[in-house]
């Protein structure tokens, strides 16, 4: 019974193409060097002794890299990050990393995977630009800390998460981004913070919470297979929606008013679906999830 449960909610995700307080990212270093032509910065004021996922019992310290070679558009195959745009030109990544002087095994050597990507950023990271597209790949063991990164608002961005997810949270959190983003998540939930879309996100498990400010701009599709789907719109917002629970209640407020389209409704017996307009129509909405309920509040 589970395995056709568990089937029939990555199918879900598959077939379907808020509040939350982001943590605040730390002051940023003072002293930088540079390493396989990145601007790698060393900040002595987080460090500490820890045992590592790989094994390891070095000192760790955050550093911040400003990528280099920028492109158009950003693509992250990253988890456990949280992400905030602002209005500067450049993309800077704080994680807290090993400092291989402490690691006399890895002196002179690099991390490098079965991708065929190694390690040019100091961080365990790869980073790329090709096409127009600055590609950036967690290449060793996952980071126990989150990884901060600030992008320009503006900037389209491709989130692949669910790598880590068997070590750390899995979280991804996006905070004031006003361009396209697209995210996807295997396991950890979604939080989106002050953004307008147009925005499409699939989780298999987690939930996905977002908070959109104006001018908002679809298409909107969240879509979570095992989890809930809680979204807070503008008070006058109005969309053209589908939104459907498999096995969950939808609820929404007062201020949202619905009317049906012409189509006959689904037949959920288990659970529940609504599809029209949306005071009045509007932007393309998609909310839906297999297991878990929806929520459809005003923004505060």
């Amino acid at each position: 019974m589970a395995l056709i449960f568990a089937s029939a909610l990555q199918a879900q995700v598959n077939e379907s193409v808020e509040g939350v307080a982001a943590p605040k990212p730390p002051n940023p270093p003072k002293k930088a060097r540079a390493v396989s032509g990145v601007a790698v910065s060393n900040s002595t004021n987080f460090t500490f002794n820890s045992s590592g996922f790989g094994g390891s019992n070095g000192p760790k310290s955050w550093k911040e890299i400003k990528v280099p070679n920028l492109g158009s558009k950003l693509l992250l195959k990253l988890d456990n990050v949280y992400i905030e745009g602002y209005k500067g030109k450049d993309v800077l990544i704080t994680a807290k990393v090993e400092d291989n002087e402490g690691n006399d095994r890895a002196k002179g050597l690099r991390v490098v995977n079965g991708s065929g990507l190694s390690d040019n950023s100091g961080l365990g990271m790869n980073i790329k630009t090709e096409g127009g597209v600055t590609e950036i790949s967690m290449v060793g063991m996952p980071l126990e800390d989150s990884i901060r990164i600030k992008i320009p608002m503006d900037l389209p961005l491709t989130i692949k998460g669910g790598r880590g997810a068997m070590f750390n949270a899995g979280v991804i959190e996006l905070k004031d981004m006003h361009a396209e983003v697209e995210v996807s998540n295997t396991m950890g939930n979604v939080n989106l913070l002050n953004v307008t879309g147009p925005i499409n996100v699939k989780v298999a498990q987690g939930d996905v919470t977002a908070k959109f400010v104006q001018p908002v701009k679809g298409p909107i599709s969240l879509v979570a297979a095992m989890g809930a789907v809680d979204v807070a719109f503008p008070k006058n917002f109005g969309a053209n929606v589908d939104v459907k629970s498999a096995m969950g209640n939808i609820y929404a407020a007062d201020e949202f008013q619905f009317e049906k389209s012409a189509e006959e409704p689904q037949s959920i017996p288990m659970g529940n679906a609504v599809k029209g307009k949306m005071n009045g129509g509007g932007q393309d909405v998609i909310l839906k999830t297999s297991l878990g309920d929806i929520y459809i509040r005003t923004q505060k």
